[in-house]
C-alpha cells in the first residue's frame, strides 16, 4: 500500500479528500457521558507493471475502522487495520494481525500544552516521510501565538517480530519548532531527532527545515535535511508554484541528494514520480531531478493531473531517464471516490541493462463513512 501511496502524492492528484465522512457521532465532548466518534473507510486498488515485457500485476484491499471517545479534555483514539490482503493470492477473506494499527489518549493539560501517549507515528518531513510510524511515543506540545514546540521520546520495538524475539530497540528523541510568525514566511519548521539503538550502539541522527515564501503571485517551497551520527548525507528540494499566477495547480520541483543520502532508508515514504523514485532510485540517493506537477478542477467532482520528470542524473553526470505520468480523480458521491494514474519511463545511461521501457497502470475505489 505504501507504493500507491507515493503515486498519489507523485501525481499531484494526493488532495484532502473534500467529500464529508459520514462518521457516526454520539454524545458531546462536555457531557458527563462523553462523546463516541465511529469512523472508517474500505479501499480496492489495482496495479499493473509492464518492465520490457515482463508483465506483474496486483489487486488489494484494505478495511480500516477508527474509534474516538473524547469527554472534557481527554481524548482516546484507537486505528484498527481489520484487513490488508491481496485477493489474487487467494487471502481475500484474511484477517490482518494484529488488528490494531495505532492508538494513543491525548490530554489538553493546560490551554496551550497538550500530552500525547501511544503507538503512532510523527513525520519528520517530506523526505523521510513517516519514518517513524508505529513507534511508541510520549509527545509533548506547546502553543503560543507566535509559535509551537513539540518534543517526544520515541521507543521502536525492533525486535519484537524476529525469531527469536531480540531486545534489538531504537530509542529517538524527537524535536520539532513550528514558527507562525516569522516575517515574509507562511511556514518555518526545524526538526531534529537523535536515535539510539540499545544494542549495537549505532547513533543516527536528523536535522530538517521547510519553509515555504510567498513572491507575489509564486509560492515558494524549500525543504533541507542532513543525516549524522553513523548516517552521512544531504538532501534539498526546491518547489516553484504557479497556481496564482496561471489559475490551476502547477509547480515546478527540484531535488538533490548527495552521494549516501537515505541508503539507510530504502523504501521511503517520498518520491517525485512514480517509476522514477519509486522502483528506479527507490533511494533517491546520488541524485539530481527536475520535474513538472499539475492538476486541473474539471468540475466539483472531477480531478485531472499529470507529472514530468524532465531530467535526472546522477554525480557522474549520467542521465536517468525521462518519465510522464497522468491521473484522474473522480468523485462518484459525497463518501466514493475513484482514482486512476498511468506512467511510462524511459531509461538512461545510469541504470543497468539494456534501454527499457517500464509502464504502470493502477486504479483505486474508496469508500468513506
Amino acid at each position: 500500500m505504501k507504493r500507491l501511496s507515493i503515486t498519489l502524492l507523485a501525481l499531484g492528484l494526493a488532495l484532502v479528500f473534500t467529500m464529508p465522512a459520514m462518521a457516526i457521532h454520539i454524545g458531546d465532548v462536555d457531557s458527563p457521558e462523553g462523546a463516541l466518534g465511529l469512523s472508517g473507510r474500505y479501499q480496492f486498488d489495482g496495479e499493473a507493471i509492464d518492465d520490457d515485457g515482463v508483465k506483474t500485476d496486483f489487486y488489494d484491499d484494505d478495511l480500516d475502522v477508527s474509534l474516538s471517545f473524547q469527554k472534557g479534555d481527554v481524548k482516546a483514539f484507537v486505528g484498527l487495520e481489520i484487513a490488508d490482503t491481496n485477493p489474487v493470492e487467494g487471502n481475500s477473506h484474511a484477517l490482518k494481525s494484529p488488528i490494531t494499527d495505532n492508538y494513543y489518549v491525548e490530554w489538553a493539560a493546560m490551554d496551550n500544552l497538550k500530552v500525547k501517549i501511544g503507538e503512532y507515528g510523527i513525520a519528520f518531513g517530506r523526505a523521510i516521510g513517516t519514518d517513524a510510524a508505529g513507534e511508541r511515543n510520549i509527545q509533548l506540545t506547546y502553543s503560543m501565538d507566535a509559535l509551537s514546540v513539540s518534543g517526544a521520546l520515541m521507543v521502536a520495538d525492533d525486535g519484537a517480530n524476529e525469531t527469536p524475539a531480540t531486545d534489538d530497540d531504537d530509542n529517538t528523541l524527537y524535536l520539532k519548532l513550528s514558527v507562525k510568525e516569522a516575517g515574509p514566511l507562511t511556514k518555518l519548521d526545524v526538526v531534529s531527532y537523535s536515535q539510539m539503538n540499545d544494542v549495537s550502539g549505532t547513533e543516527n541522527s536528523y536535522t530538517g527545515v521547510d519553509l515555504a515564501l510567498p513572491i507575489g503571485p509564486v509560492d515558494i517551497g524549500f525543504e533541507y535535511g542532513a543525516n549524522g551520527g553513523d548516517l552521512d548525507g544531504t538532501f534539498l528540494v526546491l518547489e516553484i508554484g504557479l497556481e496564482e499566477l496561471i489559475g490551476f495547480d502547477l509547480s515546478v520541483n527540484y531535488f538533490q541528494s548527495s552521494d549516501d543520502y537515505l541508503a539507510a532508508y530504502d523504501g521511503n515514504d517520498w518520491s517525485p514520480v512514480i517509476i522514477y523514485g519509486d522502483n528506479i532510485n527507490g533511494n533517491l540517493a546520488d541524485t539530481s531531478a527536475i520535474w513538472v506537477e499539475a492538476s486541473y478542477d474539471v468540475n466539483d467532482n472531477l480531478t485531472v493531473g499529470a507529472a514530468a520528470l524532465l531530467a535526472a542524473e546522477n554525480d557522474a553526470g549520467d542521465e536517468y531517464g525521462t518519465e510522464i505520468d497522468l491521473g484522474l480523480k473522480y468523485k462518484i458521491a459525497d463518501n466514493i471516490t475513484y482514482a486512476a494514474a498511468y506512467g511510462s519511463y524511459s531509461e538512461g545511461d545510469a541504470v543497468a541493462g539494456d534501454d527499457t521501457d517500464y509502464t504502470e497502470l493502477w486504479h483505486r475505489i474508496e469508500f468513506k463513512w
